[in-house]
């Protein structure tokens, strides 16, 4: 009687196994869809000397302030329907 439980309990064990480690198909990945077809600024790149760091400020500052632009204009085209 135990040697029928312990069969019966490594059987579910393994069936548990096999559906965890592949069971299916592997899932499919989809690339989202682009919000707009405006270009995003480019991203600023980092300097490696210490003189470059406040030309760098001044040009995340811009980078974020054109993105949250973009971001606005967005929102007001999804608000409008367009």
């Amino acid at each position: 009687m135990r040697l029928v439980v312990l069969l019966l309990a490594l059987l579910v064990v393994g069936l548990l196994v096999a559906r965890q480690l592949g069971g299916g198909a592997p899932a499919q990945v989809q690339k989202p869809e682009a919000i707009s077809d405006v270009a995003v600024p480019a991203v600023p790149a980092v300097p490696t000397r210490p003189q470059d760091v406040p030309g760098f400020e001044r040009q995340v500052e811009g980078y974020v302030n054109d993105l949250a632009a973009e971001r606005a204009k967005q929102m007001e085209q999804a608000e409008s329907g367009k």
